[in-house]
């Protein structure tokens, strides 16, 4: 890696140009090959001299060649490097042609075997200078076998030069000149594409980076508004159970003085007085209702609500249910079953008053909601661990789209102020959280226009769990 590196690094020329940089960077290749070549041939030579293979003489002359060849190849190195690539360039491909031009008889240079080898400079001069310097390479090169036929050969003293072999000359610079065009046409296409796509990857990284400044101050918006509306939370919460709390207790003395009343101990009431007194009596213990809702939501929702954990009969509490609900179902002509499976256990660990406000609240919604038929209260062992009540009525049931938010504090299927069934929307929501406190869960089936069946599963042992009371 480190070889690599320095090779790099050796060979590499910076430009402004990015073609100049190409062309500077294949020349110190070429350079660097030819000066391997000379050193390869110096030791080459050293070693043929020492096993006594040639001449001494041929052997200084030989090396004497190599060596100025290798030193000429480092001043163009340097050159090339430092100083100008055209310069270096030119110089390099005129060494290369004047060895050609003595590196065979004059014979075979003008018309023999060496002629082929003036193709080289004129391609190279394509590649390593601009793509006309072909051509001026081949003027040259057509120059040098003109002075060398007219020097050396004694058929070209008076006739023409030999016109084919310019002419082929120019051919093949034609050719090197359309190559090294459409290579530089090529690479200035891939430069535009390389320009467009790091221009995008600019904007695009621009504006991700505003992206994220935007949304990084959206994030802090978004944590300040988050804790002023948790703040808000609280005070509501607290706001509601200090309400509710000074609430109950004026509508505790109302119901405590209304049944008073109607019990005689003021005296015997008159037939419109005892029926005023009853609507007070049912209205007072429905505002009560709605506010123990609202206090427990705000226990539950500041965790202050606290249950008990003690031995509840549950055949004892399903009575007890049922007949608190029997009345109100009688009223709206419903039928109310409570059945209790024989493999329930007999007794069963919680908050009796807890529990009975689940039961409670589910039958409410059910009679509330439903207009005809019957409503079924019943208990049964789940699993080694717990038990479930389920609730079924057959009443209007529940749309699919409101059974993601029925559960919800203060939602119900019809908001709307004209709505026909009345109710806060406090009861499944009380439901759902007792049920979560007590480590349980609650699954809904409904079918529209055939009724809902809401089933609680608990543990046979809850837990006790601390709090307000």
């Amino acid at each position: 890696m480190k070889i690599t590196l320095t090779i790099d690094k050796l060979i590499n020329v910076t430009s402004a140009d990015p073609d100049d940089e190409r062309r500077r960077r294949l020349l110190n290749i070429l350079l660097t090959g030819v000066a391997l070549i000379a050193i390869l041939g110096i030791v080459s030579i050293g070693m043929a001299r020492l096993a006594n293979m040639v001449k001494e003489t041929d052997a200084i002359r030989l090396l004497s060649w190599l060596s100025a060849a290798f030193l000429g190849f480092v001043c163009l190195f340097l050159i090339n490097r430092y100083v100008s690539g055209a310069l270096a360039g030119a110089l390099f491909v005129i060494f290369l042609t004047s060895v050609i031009s003595i590196s065979d008889a004059a014979q075979q240079v003008v018309e023999g075997r060496a002629l082929f080898l003036f193709t080289i400079p004129i391609l190279i001069a394509s590649v390593i200078l601009r793509p006309w310097a072909s051509f001026a390479m081949a003027g040259v090169c057509s120059l040098v076998i003109t002075f060398i036929a007219r020097l050396h050969l004694e058929e070209y003293a008076t006739s023409p030069p030999p016109i084919p072999t310019m002419l082929g000359f120019f051919a093949i610079a034609f050719v090197a000149w359309l190559s090294s065009r459409s290579l530089e046409g090529a690479l200035e296409e891939v430069r535009a594409i390389n320009r467009e796509l790091d221009q995008r990857v600019e904007d695009r990284t621009r504006e991700l980076l505003e992206a994220n400044i935007q949304l990084a101050e959206a994030n802090v918006q978004l944590a300040d508004a988050n804790e002023r509306l948790q703040e808000i939370d609280r005070l509501k919460s607290r706001f509601v159970a200090m309400v509710s709390h000074e609430l109950r207790t004026p509508l505790s003395a109302i119901r405590g003085f209304t049944e008073m009343f109607l019990a005689g101990i003021y005296g015997a009431l008159p037939e419109s007085q005892e029926g005023a007194m009853k609507r007070i009596a049912v209205n007072t213990e429905q505002l009560l209702h709605l506010v123990n809702d609202l206090l427990d939501q705000a226990r539950i929702e500041a965790g202050q609500l606290s249950l008990r954990s003690e031995p509840v009969a549950l055949r004892e509490l399903f009575e007890d249910v049922r007949s608190t609900l029997s009345v109100l179902a009688a009223e709206r002509n419903l039928a109310l079953t409570a059945q209790v499976a024989d493999d329930l256990p007999p007794v069963v660990y919680g908050d009796p008053q807890r529990l009975k406000q689940i039961f409670i609240n589910l039958a409410n919604n059910a009679i509330k909601f439903t207009e005809e038929g019957a409503i079924t209260i019943a208990a049964r062992r789940a699993n080694a661990d717990h038990w479930a009540i389920t609730v079924s009525d057959t009443g209007i049931g529940i749309p699919e789209e409101a059974r993601e938010y029925i559960f919800d504090p203060f939602r119900q299927v019809d908001s709307s102020m004209t709505r026909e069934h009345k109710g806060t929307g406090m009861g499944l929501a009380i439901v759902k959280q007792l049920t979560h406190l007590m480590g349980g869960s609650v699954v809904l089936e409904s079918e529209l226009g055939q009724g809902s069946t809401f089933t609680v599963q608990l543990p046979i042992v809850i837990e006790a769990q601390g709090g307000a009371s």
